[in-house]
C-alpha cells in the first residue's frame, strides 16, 4: 500500500521592501485586509484566509515583492516521520521560534527541486489548537481561501517524482498552458501547481473567492480563466490570481 501524507496548504511567505506601503497596496489595489502582528507591527503581518494565510514581512531587498517560501501543515509528527522514511525522502525535523509562537519545522532535502517547509504550530497552546484560524471577517474582494501556490521547477519530471513521494499521491490530469508543461497535486486543502521554467521557486499565489465577479469589480482589472490574474504592477511583480470556489 502506498504511504500517504495528510498535508494542508498552510501559508505562503511574501517579502516586501516596505510593510506599511504593502499593507496599503493590498487594501487599495486588491481589496485584501492585512493585519500587522502586535509583537512586530513594523515588520510582520498576516493576510488571514480561512484556515490559511499569507505571511507578509518586510525584507525584500528591492522594490519587487517576492514569495520565497510556502508551507504545508501536518497534524501528526510521528505519522509524518514514518511517511517520509517510507518514501525515502531525507528530512530535518526541527523547531522554529517565530515572532509570536513556535512551530515544528520539517525541511525536505530535494536537490534542485523547490519544495515546501512542513509545519505544525505548537505554542502558545491555546492559539496552536485552532491554527490557522477560521476567517472571521470577509475581505472586500471576497477572497476566502489560499486555493493554490504555483511553483516553477527546472525539470517537471524530476519534480513530479519528488511531489508524488512527498504527498503520497499522483498528480491530477493537467495539460500544458500554452507551451508550459504543468502538474497539479491536490492536498487536504488547497493544491500545488508545478510548472516547468528557468526561474525556480514560488511564482504565484491563487486565492479562492466566494464571488469572482465581486473580486473582479474590487481588484480589477483581472484577466484569464479559470484563474483571473491581477495586474502584476499592482503587486510589484508578484503574481496573484483569483478563482471561484464553492
Amino acid at each position: 500500500m502506498k504511504s500517504r501524507a495528510l498535508l494542508w496548504l498552510d501559508h505562503a511567505s511574501i517579502l516586501v521592501p516596505d510593510l506599511a506601503q504593502a499593507i496599503a497596496a493590498f487594501d487599495a489595489q486588491l481589496g485584501l485586509r492585512v493585519t500587522p502582528t502586535p509583537a512586530a507591527p513594523d515588520r510582520h503581518s498576516r493576510l488571514y484566509l480561512d484556515r490559511s494565510y499569507l505571511e507578509v514581512s518586510a525584507g525584500a531587498p528591492a522594490d519587487a515583492w517576492a514569495a520565497p517560501y510556502f508551507f504545508l501543515r501536518f497534524s501528526d509528527p510521528e505519522a509524518l516521520r514514518r511517511h517520509l522514511d517510507a518514501v525515502e525522502l531525507r528530512f530535518r525535523f526541527g523547531r522554529y521560534t517565530g515572532i509570536d509562537g513556535q512551530w515544528d519545522d520539517v525541511e525536505i532535502a530535494a536537490a534542485g527541486v523547490p519544495v515546501p517547509i512542513l509545519v505544525r504550530r505548537t505554542h502558545p497552546p491555546d492559539v496552536a489548537r485552532d491554527w490557522p484560524p477560521a476567517l472571521r471577517e470577509a475581505h472586500r474582494c471576497r477572497a476566502r481561501t489560499l486555493a493554490a501556490v504555483q511553483v516553477t521547477v527546472p525539470d517537471l519530471t524530476v519534480a513530479v517524482d519528488v511531489y508524488c513521494r512527498l504527498t503520497g499521491s499522483d498528480p491530477e490530469p493537467a495539460g500544458a498552458v500554452g507551451d508550459v508543461a504543468r502538474a497539479e497535486f491536490q492536498l487536504q486543502s488547497g493544491r500545488i501547481i508545478l510548472t516547468e521554467g528557468a526561474a525556480p521557486g514560488v511564482s504565484a499565489v491563487i486565492l479562492g473567492t466566494a464571488s469572482l465577479s465581486e473580486s473582479m469589480r474590487v481588484a480589477g482589472p483581472l484577466s484569464g480563466a479559470p484563474v483571473a490574474w491581477s495586474d502584476p504592477r499592482a503587486t510589484h511583480g508578484l503574481q496573484v490570481g483569483f478563482m471561484q470556489v464553492a
